[in-house]
């Protein structure tokens, strides 16, 4: 018997001037059951293989601009070290194509998979190709993971596919159209700013098969099913030379929606700090917000059109189109742990929304040296919300009414984007972004009764109408210059300065409609023009010590805020200085270690600041603060990264944030009412987070570790005193999966959520126990699919428990070269009406049980295009 244990090799490929940065070295084994590999040099040239002792390999090393080196290489030590010398090439060089088994493409930061070895041909959409890919992972909603990184932007032909999330590419791009995966990390939009500037970003690439490129493909999928159940999801795609569009329409009355809450995210400009809680605070998220819910009827449709009037100009423009009616119905438990009330709540909304984004850009290279961008979008949505509320109060009258939302938006905006590369050492960029919004939004409740609390001056009638009008303007201007200087190959330094000025104008009043009169309450009215002024002057400076980039930043922010009220003014005006701190060791090709530590502030928004007070809700009113100021957030956070496509992978991290003067929440309640009003806190906020995936990858399957655990001390209030409270939660969640091109394969997973949160008056502990299962079985013809999902929710506090069981089954049918496919679908086959789960906050501890959509069986027809 052989000895299969691990041998290490390693060494430095250069040529015969200079180490070879980026230079790809294979090891392809040519004695039967050894270990394939391949590496690609790091800053120093110097690259690392894990391979099987006492076995043959054939190394090919390749360079651009080099002569690919072949060698064989018999491994009898524990330890080699091998240095490799390549011969300058008069020709290009070609990729390296690692072709044992799993065929994949090395090039830098780019890594392309070559679908076909990886694929049975049963596979009907580009998520479960992703699925079979060695690190590549697929969640539930779409997102994609890729040795660890998440997938931010989606390419089709090297074209941007709508809006660039993922979703929409990996549910509707069919899976027998694409040749080749590429993943580019490191990813920038302008290919000048490739070395000046490291960017998280990491890209998929999806290059379609040739003859897929000179006609339009698609599919058009057609269902129906028990309780007048219906869907129709066609979709059309051509891409050719100049001119591609894609169009993906979806109609159903199922629990499936193609667009929701994250893809608006998305379209706003993604998961940034700076927006994203206005973002979520906004009337448009609110409707979009809602998850689960018992009915809907969905309507969707994007048209996605570029065009290229000649080489050095692209168009790009599309539009998406939503309609959408949704029942939701909860069921909430309150415990006012203030005042020791308690309350039974029960709502039943019914959302309809209608949604139009559109974008039309323009990107031109009048030379190799010059890059321009330029954007418009536009956004028009409205949406009507109604809701039917009953609460229970125990001792006391229940509380029933009805509240109407009108909500109506536009939103206009335009940028300009120009990156000059001056020389091989100086590179300028210049962005210019303006942006108009107006939200007009009407509130009304309706009643038999008084809802409200006593802070309203409520006239007594036996039909109470209560209606609160919104108008809201927002005006955006922002200008950006930086320059990119490399002074040397270790040596680089940037330099910005940056100007953002944001105004917003908001108007309200809340008026009871009366017979013959309205009465205005002039304490609910505000009328505020917001101004804020950020200028701010940045140097960043990177440089190479050893193995390790280091990147040292320092911004100056000048903030300026001029808050208009009833012909009051109040001018605030500080100046920051804000560090930034990153270390970053490319170990090799596959292990990092980066450390890095950020000062933000965060500052009040426009409402905050409101000199009278504001209705939220029938039972909260909130008060401003016109002496609030910017919090200041200290983060530091520690990462490692160990990736291997086949083997162990690891991913430790540590995050640590000090919150000092945070924007809280003081609340003054009398029973189910309250009042809360925004101040800074004193004390700091501490939040320790620490997580680790370990991850073992084979060809044919794939195992999981992930563990979290996170501890935060914040600060909340009781009779104006600064009280602590903690929140503790540790997860935990293990998993398997088989990815067979032949065969049954199978995808299990276990996971633990523990969570306790503490304060003076209450102490909740929970706890969440998840357990999936899902086959995939192709044989002939024949696709069968099945999943379980249980899920059991335990309150320790309030000793309620929850078990949740959802079953979900599909037969596919397809003959081998058939334009038609047959399907037979059903979710939820347990029919599971309710799902629980609680929550903590200042001054209320709460239950919901929600209401799920039921028990669905579809038959589908489907013809491919």
């Amino acid at each position: 018997m052989k000895n299969y244990s691990q041998n290490i090799v390693s060494g430095i490929i250069k040529s015969k001037t200079e180490v070879l940065v980026g230079a790809n070295i294979l090891a392809k084994p040519l004695t039967k059951g050894a270990k394939f590999s391949y590496a690609v040099t790091n800053v120093n040239g110097k690259y690392t293989l894990k391979l099987t002792k006492n076995a043959l390999y054939k190394f090919t090393i390749s360079f651009v601009g080099c002569i690919t080196l072949k060698e064989d290489i018999l491994l009898n030590t524990s330890k080699l070290t091998k240095n490799f010398n390549l011969k300058e090439d008069p020709n290009e060089l070609q990729e390296i194509i690692i072709n044992y088994k799993e065929p994949i493409v090395v090039k830098k930061d780019t890594t392309t998979y070559r679908v076909k070895s990886f694929v049975n041909g049963k596979e009907h959409k580009l998520r479960e190709v992703l699925k079979k890919l060695p690190g590549v992972e697929v969640d539930r909603n779409g997102n994609v993971t890729v040795k660890g990184k998440k997938v931010t932007t989606v390419l089709v032909e090297n074209k941007e596919f709508f809006t660039g999330d993922s979703k929409l590419a990996v549910n509707n791009i069919p899976a027998d159209v694409v040749k080749e995966i590429q993943v580019i990390e490191d990813y920038h939009e302008s290919d000048l700013l490739k070395g000046f500037e490291t960017s998280e970003e990491v890209a998929l690439n999806i290059n379609l098969k040739e003859d897929k490129k000179q006609f339009a493909f698609g599919d058009m999928e057609i269902g129906a099913g028990i309780k007048d159940r219906y869907i129709f999801h066609p979709t059309l795609f051509k891409y050719s030379k100049k001119t591609s569009y894609s169009f993906i329409g979806d109609a159903n009355n199922t629990s499936n929606k193609s667009f929701t809450l994250k893809d608006y995210i998305n379209y706003e400009g993604g998961l940034d700090t700076d927006n994203l809680s206005e973002i979520f605070s906004s009337s448009v998220a609110k409707l979009l917000r809602n998850k689960e819910f018992y009915d809907n009827k969905h309507y969707f449709g994007g048209l996605n059109f570029q065009y290229e009037t000649n080489p050095k100009n692209r168009w790009t423009a599309f539009f998406i189109a939503l309609q959408d009616k949704t029942d939701v119905a909860q069921q909430q438990n309150n415990d006012y742990i203030i005042d020791d009330i308690q309350e039974q709540r029960v709502t039943h909304e019914n959302l309809n929304q209608s949604v139009l984004l559109g974008k039309l850009q323009l990107k031109s290279a009048p030379s190799k040296k010059l890059r321009i961008k330029l954007e418009n979008k536009l956004e028009i949505i409205s949406g009507l919300n109604n809701l039917e509320n009953e609460s229970n109060l125990i001792n006391n009258n229940n509380l029933i009414f009805s509240k109407n939302n009108n909500v109506n938006t536009l939103s206009l905006q335009s940028g300009l984007k120009i990156e000059r590369k001056i020389n091989e050492y100086h590179t300028s960029q210049a962005k210019l972004h303006v942006k108009f919004s107006k939200v007009s939004e009407n509130q009304k409740w309706l009643a038999n009764n008084n809802i409200f609390s006593s802070q309203i001056p409520i006239t007594p009638s036996a039909n109470l109408n209560v209606t609160q009008n919104i108008e809201n303007k927002k005006y955006e201007f922002k200008s950006l210059l930086k320059h990119f200087w490399i002074v040397n190959p270790v040596n680089h330094l940037f330099f910005s300065l940056k100007n953002n000025l944001f105004a917003t104008d908001y108007n309200n009043n809340i008026q009871q409609l009366l017979i013959g009169e309205n009465k205005i309450f002039d304490n609910f009215k505000n009328n505020s023009l917001d101004k804020q002024l950020f200028s701010s002057v940045c140097i960043k400076y990177k440089y190479l010590l050893g193995d390790v980039f280091f990147t040292t930043q320092l911004e100056y922010l000048n903030y300026i805020r001029s808050t208009s009220q009833f012909l009051e003014d109040k001018i605030y005006n500080n100046f920051f200085l804000l560090p930034q701190f990153e270390a970053n060791w490319e170990i090799d090709n596959k292990r990092s270690l980066k450390f890095s530590y950020l000062l933000k502030n965060k500052f009040p928004r426009y409402q905050d600041f409101f000199i009278n007070n504001s209705l939220h809700d029938f039972n909260a009113v909130r008060l401003g603060n016109i002496n609030l100021r910017e919090s200041n957030y200290h983060t530091f956070r520690i990462y490692f990264r160990k990736y291997q496509s086949y083997g162990w992978s690891f991913y430790p991290r540590i995050n640590y944030k000090i919150i000092k003067s945070r924007l809280q929440n003081k609340y003054l309640s009398k029973g189910i009412y309250y009042i809360n009003t925004p101040v800074n806190t004193t004390l700091p906020d501490k939040e320790l987070n620490i997580s680790t995936r370990v991850v073992y990858g084979y060809k044919y399957w794939r195992a999981s570790l992930r563990t979290s655990y996170v501890n935060r001390n914040y600060v909340s209030f009781n009779a104006n005193k600064e009280i602590l409270a903690t929140n503790n939660s540790f997860s935990v969640f293990g998993g398997f999966k088989s990815m067979y091109i032949k065969g049954p394969n199978i995808d299990v997973s276990f996971s633990h959520n523990y969570n306790t949160n503490k304060n003076l008056f209450f102490n909740s502990i929970s706890d969440r126990t998840k357990f999936n299962l899902a086959l995939d079985y192709d044989i002939n013809d024949w696709q069968f699919k099945a999943e379980t999902r249980y899920s059991y929710f335990k309150n320790k506090t309030s000793k309620t428990t929850n078990t949740f069981n959802e079953t979900n089954a599909s037969i596919f049918y397809q003959k081998e070269d058939s334009m038609w496919g047959f399907e037979l679908k059903a979710t939820n086959i347990g029919n599971n009406a309710h799902r629980i789960s609680s929550s903590l906050s200042d001054i209320l501890f709460y239950e919901t049980k929600t209401r799920l959509f039921p028990r669905t069986i579809l038959a589908k027809v489907v013809y491919k295009i």
